[in-house]
């Protein structure tokens, strides 16, 4: 039986296939809207480009190896498929797992409709795009442990930062020594890599001009890695929850895009941060990202991903904002949420903690829609997948599983985002003052927030957080969110 292989969007290497099977490659370079959760997703125009160069410049290393592929542009899977097996007389068709669910799912359909035609679509199982299959997952744990539990697994079991059975120099984490801010950064200068050919061809292509500072091919992904082990990690934990107008990535990688369509191997990544000589805080708070948090989120997710869309513990149901889409931005007088928003549709990405404390911060305390947050996520970001985009927003950022992702609602006043950022100078808004018209919006959202949901508060043991409602206006507060959310809709 003439077989070939249909190479999916993350899997841009060689390295994943087992070319005993077959060496004839075809992909198919998705043009339109795809459906999730029975709406349609419209990936970014970014990402389509990122995702057409990527594909381009890997057929030449296709190329280079003698096998024999195709490449086409289509609105369909199925009909590209079908087109190419009748074409060439082929019979079976192997195609890695995918890792995000609803994906699969869709293939799953496409299985079906394959068969009917006496095509035989096999999936083959993903051993490369994370530690742990999620097989191995399950043999280990009957459901998610405590984070904690599973990082010190993932250290002991794959000998990382290990000295014998005990972690170098004694310790686990350095979770609380990355709470610096330096007033007097200056900014960190970000390696500009050059334009690929297929770059510019796919930019011609979607008649788009777009400047972008990710790895279109493997070549310039281990430039990536390389500069920044050597510029930015050994700045790397000091300030990897700073927040600074004037500089977009301070000292973070932006290698996740490069890592999860896989032009770069997580273990690969790992372990040319543990050679490095530099302080330990750098390399086991990296480390940690991609053998921990990255791993979990996947591993979690697909153990209840029947579940994961169905909560909305807060019952939120508000929509975001339209300059969530550009339109009217500057309307959004909030410089923080305004900078985030911006970075976000101009570069795809922003770190972590910009994430989490500002554009999830701010959703959470507004009452807006978790679903239409995941969505935006999935089609603002470069390096949104499912399985970490949905966990994220979805049961950490918006708390909608009551307690199964995270341990308390992930919201804060100005207070974090003024100690931790240098947004709140060039601010209208006035830090300092509590219940004027001109107050900060995080601080009488938070408090609100915290006056309506005092029970969860409680249960979540936050008493710090109780005690000092006591001391707030709370009428006013409501006051204020009032006029704030009405000038917003």
């Amino acid at each position: 039986m003439k077989s070939f292989f249909l190479i999916l969007y993350n899997q841009i290497n060689i390295n994943y296939f087992d070319t005993s099977l077959s060496k004839y490659f075809l992909y198919i370079h998705h043009n339109w809207n795809i459906k999730f959760n029975d709406e349609n997703l419209n990936l970014n125009i970014k990402s389509k480009i990122f995702d057409y160069a990527m594909w381009y410049n890997f057929i030449e290393e296709l190329n280079n190896k003698w096998f024999s592929w195709d490449f086409k542009v289509s609105n369909s899977y199925y009909n590209e498929i079908l087109d190419f097996c009748n074409k060439w007389w082929f019979s079976k068709v192997y195609v890695i797992k995918p890792v995000e669910n609803y994906v699969y799912e869709n293939f799953l359909k496409i299985k079906d409709k394959l068969a009917s035609n006496n095509i035989d679509l096999i999936f083959l199982e993903d051993e490369q795009s994370f530690y742990l299959s999620h097989n191995e997952f399950l043999s280990k744990y009957k459901k998610p442990p405590v984070m904690e539990t599973f990082y010190r697994y993932m250290r002991k079991k794959f000998d990382i930062l290990m000295d014998w059975n005990n972690p170098i120099w004694w310790k686990w984490n350095y979770d609380k020594d990355n709470r610096w801010f330096d007033k007097n950064h200056k900014g960190v200068n970000q390696l500009i890599l050059d334009e690929t050919k297929w770059l510019i061809e796919a930019k011609k292509f979607y008649n788009f001009d777009w400047f972008i500072s990710y790895p279109t091919n493997r070549e310039q992904s281990i430039i990536l890695l390389n500069y920044f082990v050597k510029n930015n990690l050994p700045n790397f934990w000091r300030l990897e929850d700073a927040m600074y107008e004037n500089d977009d990535y301070v000292y973070h990688s932006n290698l996740s895009t490069a890592i999860n369509f896989w032009l770069l191997s997580p273990r690969e990544v790992v372990s040319l941060i543990e050679k490095q000589n530099t302080e330990i805080n750098n390399k086991e708070w990296f480390i940690r990202q991609v053998i921990w948090w990255r791993e979990y989120m996947y591993h979690f997710f697909h153990f209840y991903k029947d579940d994961i869309y169905k909560n909305n513990y807060f019952n939120n149901s508000n929509s975001l904002e339209e300059y969530f889409w550009w339109k009217n931005l500057d309307s959004c007088k909030m410089n923080c949420l305004k900078t985030s928003i911006k970075r976000v549709l101009e570069n795809s990405y922003w770190h972590h903690i910009e994430r989490l404390m500002i554009i999830w911060n701010y959703c959470l305390l507004t009452w807006v829609n978790p679903l239409e947050i995941n969505k935006w996520f999935f089609e603002k970001y470069s390096d949104a997948f499912e399985w970490v985009v949905t966990p994220n927003v979805l049961w950490m950022s918006q708390f909608s599983d009551w307690w199964r992702l995270a341990t308390k609602p992930y919201v804060s006043s100005w207070n974090y985002i003024n100690k931790m950022s240098d947004f709140c100078t060039n601010c209208e808004y006035n830090v300092k003052n509590k219940y004027e018209t001109d107050s900060c919006p995080f601080n009488y959202l938070y408090w609100s927030f915290v006056s309506e949901n005092i029970d969860t508060f409680k249960k979540t043991r936050q008493p710090f957080v109780v005690k000092n409602l006591e001391k707030i206006d709370i009428e006013a507060v409501k006051k204020l969110k009032e006029k704030f959310l009405n000038k917003n809709t």
